[in-house]
């Protein structure tokens, strides 16, 4: 393997690009390129002998103390393409354990840390500590918050000026179409595809604040209804409530960016409930649930705002997550909702299950017994309604599993599933299938209407009826494009010529039933009869 890739490394080479023809090539002298396919991976291994580097040495060198909430999960390093972040106490001995391993592990590598852009943070770190780190690390002090793949890492609240960014990058891209000239239909089409995206990756990380929402949609709605885009508000036609709903409610399938943010974070809420493989589902577990339900978890006003805004959002999702039950070892008894009484908290109080022997913690397989339920019978006196669970039975042989419920049917979670659930209805219309349907583009508009006449019309008149108002409209769009994007315009005596000619061509493939009342017609159009099929129709 080591010798594979020092094949890749060093028999490196690259060739030029002139006026789109490739000439010649010259050898690499430095190794592979930034961009090259291979470089994450060599990245990666090399990143883990740091990390192994580093978690030896705190193992060995027992005044090394880790950063604060890290020891459990052990978390020295966090690094994502060549961004590293380091973490340790505020101490001296804690810095120097750090600068030793970086000096191992440049003498082993050949890498060096880039000194001009290493900063260190501090905080509640005593100032003669402080300026003594500094003297021993060769890296500057930085001020918190601080940006990492784009976006503020801050404890405190999100505010408006730590997302003006969002609005200022939405205004930039909108200027640069405001020069062309886009229809309405090229405008929605940038909204549903461009506009709509540029927050995403803010809003999977972050609740934004409800004046960005405002500001991000109303720019959007300024877009839409304004040939001008930027600086002159258009009129609306429609409220902008009205047209943020699926097309098969009436709307134009634009989502509100709302709704978008809280079904991406409903994302991180569902890892934490199914307990994903991740370092950062881990230490949620370990330092902020400690053991006890997510939904009874209390929102401490110590703890940062992201997780505080995280617990708010429990009211809107509880109804929505499932458990379907298997063996019930990873089901809470009280708090997790496994059957259509919802979650027995919601009438058990702590103290009644406390007195009858149970634990807060307990799982649907903890006050499960051969078949029947442990609760004293005079549970079942005062609460009729547990009688109603005397049907329900585990299968040892399966795992229990966590699904969407969106009252319709149970199905495996996904953020677009989620977004459906939690989203503003409309009802739906019955005209949907004929204003918008599959392959719906103006060009194709005159075929797809000749397919659907020539497959359901049972009479000739019908049929050349349909045909004709097909190639009406096709060659109107056709002039409206011409007269708005070319200025080129033809006369309506040349259109109507264009209608006739398509139609009589259209005719002339296709073979129709022998009538008197089929030859007449074709005989009008100038088709000869012979376009007839002869089996006494």
């Amino acid at each position: 393997m080591v010798e594979w890739i020092m094949m890749c490394v060093t028999t490196t080479s690259y060739s030029l690009c002139v006026n789109g023809n490739v000439h010649g090539y010259f050898k690499g002298k430095r190794g592979l390129r930034q961009g090259d396919p291979l470089s994450p991976y060599l990245f990666t291994l090399v990143m883990e002998i740091l990390t192994c580097i580093l978690q030896q040495a705190a193992r060995i060198d027992k005044s090394f103390k880790f950063h604060n909430k890290c020891e459990k999960q052990r978390i020295i390093i966090l690094c994502f393409a060549d961004d590293l972040f380091l973490f340790a106490r505020g101490d001296i001995r804690s810095v120097q354990c750090l600068l030793t391993s970086l000096s191992n592990f440049t003498n082993m590598s050949g890498l060096v840390p880039s000194i001009p852009k290493s900063t260190g943070f501090f905080c509640n770190v005593p100032s003669h500590v402080k300026n003594h780190i500094l003297s021993i690390m060769p890296f500057v002090e930085g001020s918190l918050p601080v940006k990492y793949l784009g976006v503020p890492l801050i404890s405190s609240g999100l505010l408006y000026k730590d997302c003006k960014i969002l609005v200022e990058r939405l205004d930039q891209r909108i200027s640069n179409w405001k020069n062309k000239l886009l229809s309405f239909a090229g405008r929605l089409q940038l909204v549903n595809s461009v506009l709509s995206s540029m927050h995403v990756f803010w809003s999977s990380v972050f609740i934004l604040p409800s004046r960005i929402i405002l500001d991000l949609e109303a720019k959007m709605h300024n877009f839409l209804w304004s040939s001008d885009g930027l600086f002159h508000k258009g009129k609306a036609k429609a409220s902008w409530k009205s047209i943020c709903v699926p097309k098969y409610e009436g709307g134009l399938g634009i989502r509100r960016i709302g709704d978008v943010n809280k079904a991406l974070m409903i994302s991180h809420i569902w890892s934490i409930l199914v307990k994903r493989e991740s370092l950062w589902v881990e230490w949620v577990h370990s330092y902020r649930l400690k053991g006890h339900s997510f939904w009874t978890c209390k929102a401490v006003a110590t703890t940062c705002c992201s997780w505080r805004k995280l617990l708010q959002l429990r009211p809107l999702i509880r109804s929505y997550i499932w458990s379907n039950l298997g063996n019930g070892s990873n089901t809470s008894a009280w708090f997790d909702w496994w059957s259509h009484l919802g979650p027995l908290g919601n009438f058990l109080t702590p103290r009644i299950i406390s007195n009858a022997g149970f634990s807060i913690k307990s799982t649907v397989q903890d006050i499960r017994d051969n078949g029947s339920w442990r609760w004293p019978e005079a549970w079942r006196d005062s609460y009729p309604v547990l009688i109603q669970l005397d049907n329900i039975q585990l299968d040892p042989s399966r795992s229990d599993k966590l699904l969407w419920n969106d009252g319709n049917d149970l199905d495996d979670y996904s953020s677009s599933r989620a977004w459906h659930s939690i989203r503003e209805r409309a009802e739906e219309v019955d005209w949907t299938k004929l204003v918008w349907f599959n392959q719906c583009n103006p060009k194709h508009a005159f075929f797809m209407c000749w397919l659907a006449a020539r497959a359901s019309s049972k009479s000739a008149i019908n049929y050349i009826s349909r045909l004709i108002v097909a190639a009406s409209i096709y060659f109107v769009w056709q002039e409206r494009n011409a007269r708005i994007f070319k200025n080129q315009t033809r006369p309506p005596d040349v259109l109507s010529d264009l209608i006739v000619q398509t139609v009589r061509y259209k005719l002339m493939g296709v073979k129709f039933k022998e009538s008197s009342n089929v030859r007449r017609l074709l005989e009008a159009w100038g088709i000869h009869s012979s376009r007839m099929e002869d089996d006494g129709g």
